[in-house]
């Protein structure tokens, strides 16, 4: 059985091993965040070195230089998206990288001030089906999607759509490439990077969906959260977005693959 000590007992131990060492001074503290997360480059990029797993992305970096300035240190947890949603609602994990703002999440999440680039949704279908150009096109076919992932705004009111839920993208595109799917919704750069290298019978169609702001997240049951200390965070990845770090990141990661 999987055990997690929730958020908040992580936090107060770091809290107060922290004090023991400084001798309880605040001025030195510097809490512990773990941070819920999945592999889907370049957003998010986890590799498995063997020993400890290296992590990088655009929200990774985004994060780790906000924490850096705040005095924060990070833990990551590898789990699926849907998981990391779960930990979360229930305070196993205190921050998430790049979820969609939607009213579900924000009863257990709470979205830092500062949102990230909009993530344009591509639409990858058959190699040789027809070309889909609008979004009507895919009422009466079935299209993957990442389990626990919200999505535009403009699909929630297309009745007859099959919507298939997958783990992760590449099990998606794999259906996809194996004609159990009609198409896959996914965001566009992820799918460039996913795909890079690959041989499989799928192409972009030319619908492309627009993208919806992506946020740095907090659980609410995180004492993180519930002491106020997210604050100075907050501050520091407002202050990354106006000075154009957000943008400096994020194009260093979204130039063209050669």
């Amino acid at each position: 059985m999987e055990t997690f000590l929730p958020g908040f007992v992580r936090y107060r131990i770091a809290f107060y091993a922290l004090i023991l060492f400084c001798g309880g001074g605040r001025s030195a503290f510097a809490a512990e965040l773990v941070i819920a997360i999945n592999d889907a480059p370049p957003y998010r990029i986890v590799i498995d070195t063997g020993r400890e797993p290296e992590f990088s992305g655009i929200y990774v970096e985004v994060l780790k230089e906000a924490a850096s300035r705040a005095g924060h240190s990070l833990r990551f947890d590898v789990v699926p998206f849907r998981r990391a949603l779960y930990l979360m609602e229930e305070g196993g994990a205190d921050i998430m990288l790049g979820p969609n703002r939607t009213a579900d999440r924000e009863k257990f999440m709470y979205f830092f001030d500062a949102p990230l680039p909009d993530e344009p949704k591509a639409i990858y279908q058959q190699g040789l089906s027809r070309d889909i150009r609008q979004v009507e096109e895919l009422v009466g076919q079935y299209v993957g999607v990442l389990r626990g992932a919200s999505y535009p705004h403009a699909l929630a009111f297309e009745d007859g759509i099959q919507w298939v839920e997958a783990a992760d993208y590449l099990t998606l595109f794999r259906m996809l490439n194996q004609r159990h799917l009609d198409a896959v919704i996914v965001p566009e750069l992820l799918a460039a990077d996913l795909l890079a290298g690959k041989k499989l019978a799928v192409r972009k169609a030319s619908l492309v969906l627009q993208g919806e702001p992506s946020f740095i997240a907090l659980s609410r049951k995180s004492v993180f959260f519930l002491d106020r200390d997210y604050r100075s965070l907050e501050q520091e990845l407002i202050k990354m977005r106006d000075d154009g770090t957000f943008g400096e990141i994020y194009h260093r990661y979204a130039k063209p693959k050669l």
